[in-house]
């Protein structure tokens, strides 16, 4: 397969259409249409079966577009530093972020900064929760994404650097009623409605049994959205109690529109749980000069407004540590699996649009 043919399949595949790819690509039906037909021909597969809407992918179709992805994305990166070597700029950089400290505080100003030192920089950004940002990631279309690091299924195909610690925490608006009677324990949180960020399931689920075990079964509305703007906007207009991460509430708490519940030390601890923001990318892969540079922006100025911060939030028992600069390490290879374990699991976001009817 060549870059020619590689093309011409991936766009036949996104578009779902031979007539669309071609208009697409500028080039004439017949002549796409002899392309894959010759890749069938090279490979000794079907690619493509015909239907009412256009064309979709066989399951050897499926398998050869996710590895034609891979190969694509990581030659528009090499173009991308070849152009960097020659014009002596620095490329093009796509990021995946969770929103929070990092898109408020971060971002702007770690961009900025890389910028002024670039003549010619591109970068792209896409903000999202962290199971939206894994199938693109693992596609090649992001260079690398800052999430919440797990060591879930995927954790073996993604090197992950840690940047800051983050938890799960209640807020309120800060005249919220509740914040005369609350006494750390949780009795008066079934008298007002939930607002959940989807992220924070498990925190409702533990809440829920919590407040059963205290002979106060939670019987109110429950609102629930993946959409940090929803949450916040509704929090701040409403008598609502809100189950997010911390960081994503970072802003608002720091304004004074919103306050963090203060539970007692054993109800924190039983509670809530804590994990890491960090940077993760593919291990198969190497990390663009644009994609370092802006990582070590990223770090530098994380450090900076964490420990500024710290002592504050120590003061009201709400800290979180900031990481050093001596944390960044890379999680080690993981033990092979056998064959075919990896191939059997379905990623998520993954597939091109012939496959779902939209893209």
């Amino acid at each position: 397969m060549n870059l020619r043919a590689l093309k011409r399949f991936l766009a036949i595949a996104e578009l779902g259409s031979i007539n669309k790819a071609a208009t697409h690509l500028n080039v004439s039906q017949p002549s796409l249409t002899k392309d894959m037909q010759d890749l069938e021909e090279a490979l000794g597969v079907e690619l493509f079966t015909r239907n009412a809407r256009g064309v979709s992918l066989t399951s050897f179709g499926e398998t050869i577009y996710t590895r034609a992805k891979l190969v694509d994305a990581e030659f528009r990166k090499l173009e991308s530093e070849a152009r960097a070597l020659r014009d002596v700029s620095m490329g093009e950089v796509n990021v995946g972020v969770v929103p929070g400290l990092l898109q408020n505080q971060i971002l702007p100003k770690a961009t900025l900064n890389l910028t002024q030192r670039a003549r010619r920089l591109t970068v792209n950004y896409r903000f999202g929760h962290r199971s939206s940002m894994l199938g693109p990631l693992l596609r090649g279309d992001l260079d690398f994404v800052i999430v919440g690091i797990e060591d879930d299924e995927y954790a073996d195909e993604l090197v992950s650097e840690p940047l800051f610690p983050d938890r799960t925490a209640l807020f309120v608006r800060a005249d919220h009623p509740i914040l005369e009677t609350f006494d750390g324990i949780g009795a008066h949180l079934a008298d007002y409605p939930w607002l959940v960020l989807s992220e924070c399931s498990q925190l409702e689920v533990m809440l829920r049994q919590m407040m059963r075990a205290q002979g106060t079964p939670f019987a109110n509305s429950v609102i629930r959205t993946d959409s940090f703007y929803f949450f916040r906007s509704t929090l701040v207009a409403s008598d609502c109690i809100g189950l997010a991460r911390y960081d994503s509430a970072r802003l608002e708490k720091h304004t004074g529109n919103i306050v963090e519940l203060p539970l007692q030390p054993a109800v924190r601890k039983k509670l809530l749980s804590t994990h890491m923001i960090g940077v993760a990318y593919r291990r198969d892969t190497m990390l663009s000069t644009a994609s370092k540079a802006l990582i070590q922006e990223i770090r530098h100025l994380t450090d900076d407004l964490l420990q500024q911060e710290i002592t504050t939030d120590m003061r009201t028992g709400a800290a979180i540590a900031p990481a050093s600069a001596r944390s960044y390490t890379s999680r080690p290879p993981a033990t092979k699996k056998p064959t075919g374990t990896r191939g059997s699991r379905s990623r998520p976001d993954d597939g091109p649009a012939s496959r779902t009817g939209h893209r």
